[in-house]
């Protein structure tokens, strides 16, 4: 079933009514409701995609995007691409994740979420930790790690598996960290990883 939601996004667009949409202009013919199905269930065309892109391109913040964000569900995989790439280096882009995810396939998603860790969004990162997949997990992982960001680390922890975790562990055995770091986060490993911890803690003592 096509979505009528759809019909004042595109009348924005094209600078006409949603009356004009449904009586095919201001003449008021009478249409074929097939023919009208038939258009909102196809992808957006590219002429007016060319407009949708123009508009992402000229815009500095994402608060005076002049285009309902709405317009995702009518993008196809390619244009969603395109569009992903464009609102990436818009300012403030992050406040409008929420609205556009439910759109993005699995590839897309990651794309985002990864941007956002790399950005230093920690704030919205958190809220995205449980839409990720385990690969994502582990790049964000590895990334804060990098970082030295181990505050966040507390957020992640309770969606990472055993092997994210030894990659922790691993971490801070080869740099010769303080485990005293992740004290908070202990009873959050497993038995015989507090077992590595603690023999590492005993090992520098003596």
């Amino acid at each position: 079933m096509p979505d009528i939601t759809l019909l004042p996004v595109l009348a924005k667009i094209y600078g006409i009514t949603v009356e004009d949409i449904i009586t095919a202009g201001e003449a008021g013919q009478e249409n074929d409701i097939a023919d009208i199905m038939q258009a909102l269930n196809t992808f957006m065309d590219e002429r007016t995609f060319d407009k949708v892109q123009c508009e992402f391109k000229k815009t500095k913040s994402i608060r005076n995007l002049r285009i309902p964000l709405d317009i995702f569900m009518a993008l196809n995989a390619r244009q969603k691409d395109i569009i992903l790439e464009l609102m990436l280096d818009i300012d403030d882009y992050a406040i409008v994740i929420d609205d556009i995810m439910q759109y993005l396939n699995m590839s897309q998603r990651a794309k985002l979420i990864l941007n956002v860790a790399k950005n230093g969004d920690y704030e919205v990162l958190e809220t995205l930790i449980p839409f990720t997949s385990r690969t994502v997990r582990t790049e964000i992982v590895t990334l804060l790690l990098e970082r030295r960001q181990f505050d966040f680390l507390e957020e992640m922890l309770l969606f990472l598996n055993n092997e994210q975790k030894q990659m922790i562990i691993r971490y801070f055995i080869d740099n010769d960290l303080d485990f005293n770091i992740l004290e908070n986060l202990l009873p959050l490993f497993s038995k015989a990883q507090y077992g590595i911890i603690a023999k590492r803690e005993q090992n520098i003592r003596v």
